[in-house]
């Protein structure tokens, strides 16, 4: 199949894209994908307040400047990429680093603490009925023994889950070797 297109529409094909990143997925309202002057003035201003940590320049960006959050953080990564240059100027039509938020489907570890309750008996010293009682008061005590015949009661709703963070941490390596991107990677929170 053949298209005809005329000169003006063939030129308009070879025009080079200026605002999408990761291949048109994504596209800000307010920033392109190329240093213009409005970036390298947000630079300068940044530069001028000694803003040098990621957060602090984010939060610069977006309440200032009015720029949403996602903007903020490309912009601010962008920033500390060259806060080490003299002059912002020279950047002017260079391509800017797409920094963004990412989430992984994956199964996330985790532990629970449980309380409840099995018969047993608490031993320890004491002189006397009253010695004894005074030090179970003060829970000095020297050992337990548990009836292993008994069951453990316990109360559902007492149950605290916790992501297990140690092995999550492995996990997340593990899994991503192994992922197919399109369908466990999302772009966003």
């Amino acid at each position: 199949m053949k298209i005809k297109l005329t000169e003006e529409q063939y030129n308009r094909l070879l025009v080079e894209n200026d605002k999408d990143f990761l291949e048109g997925e994504v596209n800000f309202r307010h920033v392109g994908n190329k240093i213009n002057k409005f970036i390298v003035k947000l630079f300068n201003i940044l530069k001028k307040k000694g803003i040098s940590e990621l957060y602090p320049a984010m939060s610069m960006l977006k309440e200032d400047f009015s720029l949403d959050e996602d903007e903020s953080l490309m912009l601010a990564y962008n920033y500390l990429k060259f806060i080490n240059k003299s002059s912002f100027d020279d950047l002017l039509g260079e391509p800017l680093d797409f920094y963004g938020k990412f989430s992984m489907d994956m199964d996330i570890p985790m532990y629970t603490t449980m309380s409840g309750w099995i018969p047993g008996k608490v031993q320890g010293f004491g002189t006397s009925y009253e010695d004894f009682v005074e030090k179970m008061e003060d829970a000095d005590y020297e050992n337990v023994s548990l009836d292993n015949r008994a069951y453990v009661e316990y109360d559902e709703s007492n149950t605290e889950w916790e992501i297990d963070d140690d092995y999550l941490y492995d996990r997340v390596g593990d899994v991503a070797m192994d992922m197919d991107i399109e369908d466990q990677i999302h772009l966003g929170w």
